[in-house]
């Protein structure tokens, strides 16, 4: 008998029309990575006895759950926790952007790009007058101005118009896209036997959005991906593959 203690490599691909799976993506380390399989079940109770024994158990149906722990924030593993979309941002300027009349020193505004640089700001008085850079305090990577002094050689016209320069980056959108569905790879090894190979597909995975996806914390932060495992109804029941997934060990 051999014991088992596993560690390899999980994949993700999107599945062609045919259900086969596309290109693998590696997700990155995962220290954690469980299949559950569930059953529902009818039961039935005997009548004449007077102990109203169970004498009979019908399934109705099958299907199964899994969760994996990702440390990789990657935009890619980013999309499927939050059903997100992932736009790139290429670097550029903006002449003139109009922030929110109103202003009062003490405030922070934010910008509509990150990773900003050279800004200069501006009035709109008729002959505008520049906000001297020592009245305000640029947060670079935020996108964000802390006003600090809007009386010294003003007074000033709002709306305060900014130019500046932005960083590329790249900005993923929550709830923008359908649940996806993916197929499953983990493609390991038993260190308890001699690194023996063990390979676990699930052909079909309907991923669920993260619950909890911590920011603030004294340890590497992670995030659980959970989902569905369903039924490929695109292969043969009483196929050698099955219909939910197989477990592959080395003869």
């Amino acid at each position: 008998m051999a014991y088992f203690s596993g560690q390899g490599r999980v994949y993700l691909a999107q599945r062609d029309p045919n259900g086969n799976p596309l290109a693998l993506r590696w997700v990155g380390n995962v220290p954690d990575l469980k299949i559950t399989l569930n059953v529902e079940t009818m039961e039935h109770k005997e009548s004449y006895s007077g102990q109203r024994l169970t004498d009979l158990q019908l399934i109705k149906g099958k299907d199964g759950e899994f969760s994996c722990t990702l440390e990789d924030l990657s935009s890619e593993n980013l999309e499927l926790s939050l059903y997100g979309v992932t736009s790139t941002v290429t670097a550029g300027t903006v002449s003139g952007e109009k922030l929110a009349d109103g202003i009062v020193a003490g405030e922070t505004r934010l910008l509509a790009n990150q990773f900003v640089s050279g800004v200069v700001i501006k009035d709109s008085s008729g002959t505008p007058k520049t906000l001297p850079a020592a009245q305000y305090t640029v947060h670079a990577n935020q996108g964000a101005i802390t006003f600090s002094d809007l009386s010294t050689g003003g007074p000033y016209t709002q709306p305060f118009l900014v130019d500046y320069a932005y960083g590329a980056a790249r900005r993923t959108a929550m709830f923008k896209s359908a649940m996806p569905e993916l197929w499953l790879r983990f493609d390991g090894i038993n260190t308890a036997d001699a690194n023996k190979p063990v390979i676990v597909d699930l052909y079909r995975v309907a991923i669920n959005p993260t619950k909890d996806l911590s920011l603030i914390g004294d340890d590497l932060q992670k995030f659980e991906l959970t989902g569905r495992v369903l039924a490929d109804l695109g292969k043969s029941e009483t196929g050698a593959l099955g219909r939910f997934g197989r477990l592959i060990v080395q003869g």
